[in-house]
C-alpha cells in the first residue's frame, strides 16, 4: 500500500537529461531515494518579466474557479509546415510565476517556476523556486497541475510581489498552499473516497473521465473551489492509483482524471488479496510461467530468415485466474512511473520466487517476463498501448475498439452502394442555380447523392498527376496545369490546380464517421502498422483520388491559382470538381524528369541521403510497380509545375521562410503489418525468426519531386485561407509567432537562398528558440514558413480531421448553406486537436526510435554495425550532449565533461548502451 504523504524540508532530486530546473517544496513518500544528487541552493534570482499572453499562449483567460484548466516519417506536404516542431525541443507547459505540481516515481513535488528554457539566458533549462532556495530538475511531461501566475497574484504586506524578483517570499506561498491542501485532504478523506463511486462508469468494463474541477466541487460542496481544495483533490487521485489512472498528460492538457473500469479495480484488488493470502493460484501461475519461459528460452530460434508465429499444444493454457496476474503485470508496465507504490511489492512477490531473473524486478524485468511467457512478442512496441492515444485493437480502450467496429460496419454499408457517377459536361467555373439539399439525415446516413453535383467543375481530359511513394495506398491529392492560351509559355498565364480527394462528398459533418474522426484527429503511422482515421477500405477503394476516374469520374475539391513572376497570387479559385484522366507517378521516377538546380545541396550530401539503407536480417525488396510512360507534353507539364513551385518557394524564402535539413528516419518492416498480440491471451504464442527492420533517410528535401509537391500543397493551403478570409468562413489556421532574439536574425542570414536550408551551425542555435505552431480561428503569420496572409492545411482529408472540416465549411459556403461549425465550436475543437497532435507526434517519434535501436542492437550482436557519425545539437549543464546520428536519423547522448565538442560538430560515434524499451541511446566518441 502507499505510505501517507508528508511535507519535508529535505528535497529529493533526480538527475535527468533535457530537463527543467525547479525551486520547490514538495510532498513525497516516506521512503527517500538515496541515490539522488544533493540539491543546489540559491538565494534569489532576477527573472525577466513576461506578459501573460506572451509567455502562456496555451492558457486561456480564466476565472479564479477555473484557473487550473491548461489549454505537441513526416508526411510529404508536412515537411515544410511542420518544421516548427523541432525534436526534442518542445513548448513549455508552464510560465514564470506559475505554481506547478509534478509527479515522478509515485512522488508529488510542488514549486514555483522562475525561468523558462525558452529564455535565451536559461541555456535551454527551466528553473523553479520555492522556500529555502532548493532546485529540482523535472521534465515538462512530469507536470500534472499548473496554477497560472499564482505567485504574482499573491500579496505580501498588502503589496503585490514584483515580477522582476523571485524571492523566498514567493516560495512560501507554494509551501503554504501545499500544506493547506494536505490538511484538507486529511479532513475530507471520507468525501474524497467517495469520488470513485460517484464518477466511475456504470459500465463495469469501461473507464470514465471527469475533471479536477467537478470532483473538487463534489467533495467540498461548492461551485467555486479554492486553489487548496483543487490541489487536495489532485493529491488524492494521484495517490490512489488503484482507482485512478494517473495519466499526467490528460491532467495537464485537459484538466481530466481517468477513472479505472470497475472490473479493473476489482481485478487489482483481487490480485492484491490473493498475494496477501498466499493463495495457491499464485504458485500455480508461477509454475506455468516457469515451464513456458524455460521452453521458449530453449527452443526459440530467431536466426531463421522466415518470421512465423505458432502455438505449442503441450504448453499450458492460460486460465481466467492466470489472466488476472498477466493483466496486473501489464498494468504495472504501463503505469510504472506514476503507480510505482501500488505495484512494486506485489510484482516482486510474483516474479522473485520463480528465480528466472537475476536483475532488478522493475518495469524492464516485467516486460521481459510477459515476452517470455508468450503474451507479447520479443519485439513488442509498448508505445501502441499508450493510453493517451487509445489505439484500437490492443485492449487499451473499449471506446476505441467499439468505434472501430462501428467504422468497419459503416464502411461495409457504404461500399455496398454504387459510387456517384458523373456524366461528361463542358468544363465551367460557373455555379448552377439548381442546388439539392438532403434533409433529415440520421447519424448513420451517408449522403444519398452528391449535394455539389451541379456546381462541380469537370476537368475532362486535363491530365492530373498523382505523385507519391510506391508504398502509398490512399492518394490524397493530384496536381495539374492548365494553359490559358493552349501552348503559351508565359508562366503567369498558367493555372495550377491542386485536386484533393473529397470524402465529404459521401460523409456529412454530423455523421458517426465524422464523430469518430474527430476523436482520432488523424491517421497514426507506426512502422509495424497504420491506424486510419477513416476506414481503410473506403479511403483506398472509394475516396482515394483516381478511383473510378475513367469510368465515372473521381470527385475532388480543387484549389486553383495563378501566380506572377515574383510569386504573388494573381488569381485563385476553390471549386468542387471531377477529374477523369489521372496518371499515377512515383517520386523517384519524377525525379528523373525534373531539374535538380534548386535542391541546393552538394552532390556528396545528396548521395549520402539516397544511399542510406540499413537492414537486418536481409533487405526488403522494392516492389516493381508498373511505371506509366510520360509523353513530351506531360514531361513539360511537370517541368512547368516545378518552375511555378520554385518561384513561390523563393518568394517565401525572401519573406523569411527556412528549413532544417537534419536527417529524419524512414523505417520499413516486413511482414507488414506485424501480427498484433492478443489483449485476451488464451495460450502462449511462440515467435520463430524475426521481422526485417530496414532504415533509410527521408528524402523529402533531397528530391525535386518531393520538394515540388510539398510546395504546391502549401500554395493550396494559402488559397484556402484567402477564400475563407474573404467570405468570413471560420476554419482552423496554423500560426507561428516569431521569436524575439538577435541570435535568430543573425543566423537567418546564412539561409541557402536556393531552397531555404539553414546550415547545421545555424540550426543548432535557432531550434531551441522557436515556438511551436498554434491552431486558431484567427489567420496570421506562420513565421518559419514565411507566410503572413494566413495558412490552413486542406490537402489531406483522408487522414487529417481538420482538413475535412475545412472542406465541409467551404462547400457549405459555395452552396449558400448554413455552415456546419461555428467559430466557437472550432476554437473548442482546436484545443483537442492540438493536444492530441502533440501526443501522437511524441508516440510516433518514440516508436520510430524503438525500432531503430532494435536494429542497432541486432547489428552489434551480429558484428555488422556500420560506421556512424553524429551531429551535436544540444548541450546540457551536466556535460551531456544530444547527438543526431546522421545515417539513421536517431538521437543519442554522450558525456563531454571536458567540453571538447562544440554544437554543430560532426564526429564518429559508437553506441555503448542501446535500450529500445526506454528509448535510451548512449554513445562514445571514436
Amino acid at each position: 500500500m502507499l505510505s501517507l504523504f508528508r511535507i519535508t524540508s529535505k528535497p529529493i532530486m533526480r538527475r535527468t537529461m533535457n530537463v527543467s530546473y525547479v525551486h520547490f517544496c514538495f510532498v513525497h513518500a516516506k521512503r527517500a531515494d538515496k541515490s539522488l544528487p544533493k540539491p543546489k541552493k540559491i538565494i534569489s534570482k532576477k527573472v525577466k518579466s513576461q506578459k501573460p499572453n506572451e509567455s502562456k499562449p496555451h492558457i486561456e483567460k480564466m476565472s479564479k474557479e477555473t484557473l487550473l484548466v491548461v489549454k505537441k516519417a513526416p508526411i510529404l506536404e508536412e515537411i515544410i509546415d511542420e518544421q516548427d516542431e523541432p525534436i526534442p525541443m518542445t513548448k513549455n507547459v508552464n510560465a514564470v510565476g506559475d505554481f506547478v505540481a509534478i509527479q515522478r516515481n509515485g512522488k508529488l513535488f510542488t514549486g514555483i517556476t522562475i525561468k523558462l528554457r525558452s529564455d535565451p539566458s536559461a541555456l535551454g533549462k527551466n528553473l523553479l523556486f520555492v522556500r529555502k532556495g532548493f532546485e529540482l530538475p523535472y521534465r515538462d511531461d512530469d507536470v500534472a497541475f499548473v496554477i497560472p501566475e499564482h505567485t504574482f497574484a499573491q500579496k505580501l504586506n498588502d503589496s503585490s510581489l514584483s515580477k522582476g524578483l523571485i524571492s523566498e517570499a514567493h516560495g512560501k506561498f507554494a509551501s503554504d498552499l501545499t500544506k493547506s491542501a494536505m490538511i484538507l485532504s486529511q479532513s475530507k478523506i471520507l468525501e474524497l473516497r467517495q469520488i470513485y463511486s460517484r464518477y466511475a462508469s456504470p459500465d463495469e468494463q469501461q473507464t470514465n473521465v471527469s475533471t479536477i474541477h467537478d470532483m473538487t466541487c463534489y467533495v467540498f460542496k461548492t461551485n467555486k473551489p479554492e486553489l487548496a481544495q483543487l490541489l487536495a483533490t489532485v493529491m488524492y487521485v494521484l495517490k490512489e492509483s488503484a482507482y485512478f489512472i494517473p495519466n499526467i498528460s490528460a491532467m495537464r492538457n485537459h484538466n481530466q482524471i481517468i477513472l479505472r473500469a470497475k472490473s479493473d479495480v476489482a481485478a487489482i484488488t483481487k490480485v492484491l488479496e490473493l498475494i496477501r493470502l498466499r493463495d495457491s493460484s499464485v504458485t500455480e501461475f508461477q509454475s506455468k510461467a516457469q515451464e513456458i519461459v524455460n521452453y521458449i528460452r530453449s527452443n526459440t530460434n530467431n536466426s531463421s530468415t522466415e518470421y512465423i508465429t505458432s502455438q505449442i499444444d503441450t504448453l499450458p493454457k492460460f486460465t481466467e485466474q492466470d489472466k488476472l496476474f498477466i493483466n496486473f503485470i501489464r498494468s504495472y508496465v504501463f503505469n510504472s512511473q506514476t503507480s510505482h507504490g501500488l505495484f512494486e511489492t506485489p510484482i516482486a512477490s510474483i516474479l522473485k520466487p520463480m528465480k528466472l531473473y537475476d536483475c532488478d524486478l522493475d518495469k524492464n524485468c516485467a516486460t521481459q517476463f510477459l515476452r517470455e511467457i508468450g503474451v507479447w512478442s520479443p519485439w513488442e512496441n509498448l508505445n501502441v498501448y499508450d493510453s493517451r492515444i487509445m489505439l484500437n485493437g490492443h485492449g487499451v480502450s473499449k471506446i476505441s475498439d467499439n468505434d472501430q467496429e462501428i467504422s468497419l460496419k459503416l464502411a461495409k454499408d457504404l461500399m455496398n452502394t454504387k459510387p456517384f457517377g458523373y456524366k461528361r459536361k463542358e468544363k465551367s467555373s460557373k455555379s448552377s442555380t439548381i442546388i439539392k439539399s438532403p434533409l433529415n439525415l440520421g447519424l448513420m446516413d451517408f449522403y444519398p447523392y452528391d449535394i455539389c453535383e451541379n456546381i462541380r467543375c469537370d476537368f475532362g481530359e486535363l491530365p492530373v498527376y498523382t505523385i507519391d511513394d510506391y508504398t502509398a495506398h490512399e492518394i490524397d491529392d493530384g496536381v495539374s496545369i492548365e494553359r490559358l492560351n493552349g501552348t503559351d509559355s508565359d508562366l503567369a498565364s498558367m493555372w495550377i490546380h491542386v485536386h484533393v480527394a473529397d470524402p465529404s462528398t459521401y460523409i456529412p459533418p454530423g455523421h458517426k464517421l465524422s464523430q469518430i474522426a474527430r476523436t482520432r484527429v488523424q491517421s497514426i503511422y507506426f512502422p509495424e502498422r497504420n491506424y486510419s482515421m477513416l476506414p481503410s477500405i473506403t479511403s483506398e477503394q472509394r475516396f482515394s483520388l483516381g478511383v473510378g476516374a475513367k469510368d465515372y469520374g473521381s470527385c475532388v475539391l480543387t484549389f486553383s491559382m495563378r501566380i506572377g513572376n515574383d510569386g504573388t497570387f494573381l488569381d485563385y479559385k476553390v471549386r468542387p470538381g471531377i477529374v477523369r484522366r489521372v496518371k499515377t507517378l512515383y517520386y523517384d521516377d519524377v525525379d528523373t524528369v525534373l531539374s535538380w538546380d534548386n535542391i541546393g545541396r552538394d552532390k556528396e550530401e545528396i548521395e549520402f541521403f539516397h544511399k542510406q539503407r540499413h537492414f537486418h536480417p536481409r533487405e526488403i525488396p522494392t516492389p516493381k510497380n508498373t511505371r506509366e510512360e510520360l509523353s513530351l507534353s506531360e514531361k513539360q507539364d511537370l517541368l512547368d509545375l516545378q518552375k511555378l513551385a520554385v518561384i513561390h518557394m523563393k518568394r517565401r524564402i525572401n519573406l523569411g521562410s527556412f528549413m532544417f535539413m537534419l536527417p529524419q528516419p524512414s523505417i520499413e518492416l516486413f511482414p507488414i503489418p506485424l501480427p498484433r498480440s492478443n489483449p485476451d491471451p488464451q495460450a502462449p504464442i511462440i515467435h520463430t525468426g524475426m521481422p526485417i527492420i530496414q532504415v533509410g533517410l527521408d528524402k523529402s528535401m533531397h528530391s525535386p519531386a518531393r520538394a515540388m509537391v510539398a510546395e504546391l500543397m502549401v500554395m493550396a493551403g494559402i488559397v484556402a485561407s484567402k477564400f475563407c478570409q474573404e467570405r468570413n468562413i471560420p476554419i482552423l489556421y496554423r500560426r507561428q509567432d516569431p521569436p524575439v532574439s538577435s541570435i535568430i536574425d543573425e543566423e537567418l542570414k546564412n539561409i541557402d537562398l536556393r531552397n531555404g536550408a539553414l546550415p547545421i551551425t545555424s540550426t543548432v542555435k535557432v531550434r531551441p528558440l522557436m515556438s511551436t505552431a498554434r491552431l486558431t480561428t484567427e489567420p496570421g503569420t506562420h513565421w518559419a514558413m514565411g507566410i503572413h496572409e494566413g495558412y490552413s492545411k486542406v490537402t489531406s482529408p483522408l487522414r487529417r480531421y481538420c482538413d475535412i472540416v475545412a472542406h465541409w465549411q467551404m462547400k457549405a459556403a459555395l452552396l449558400d448553406n448554413a455552415l456546419p461549425f461555428s467559430k466557437d465550436e472550432l476554437e473548442s475543437m482546436a484545443l483537442h486537436v492540438r493536444a492530441r497532435e502533440k501526443d501522437i507526434g511524441k508516440t510516433q517519434m518514440l516508436s520510430s526510435k524503438f525500432w531503430i535501436l532494435n536494429l542497432i542492437n541486432r547489428f552489434k550482436e551480429a558484428g555488422t554495425l556500420p560506421e556512424l557519425t553524429g551531429i551535436v545539437l544540444n548541450a546540457f549543464e551536466n556535460g551531456h550532449k544530444n547527438v543526431l546520428i546522421r545515417e539513421l536519423g536517431v538521437h543519442g547522448m554522450f558525456n563531454d565533461d571536458n567540453g571538447t565538442v562544440n554544437l554543430g560538430d560532426i564526429m564518429k560515434v559508437y553506441p555503448v548502451q542501446c535500450d529500445p524499451e526506454n528509448t535510451n541511446l548512449f554513445l562514445r566518441l571514436l
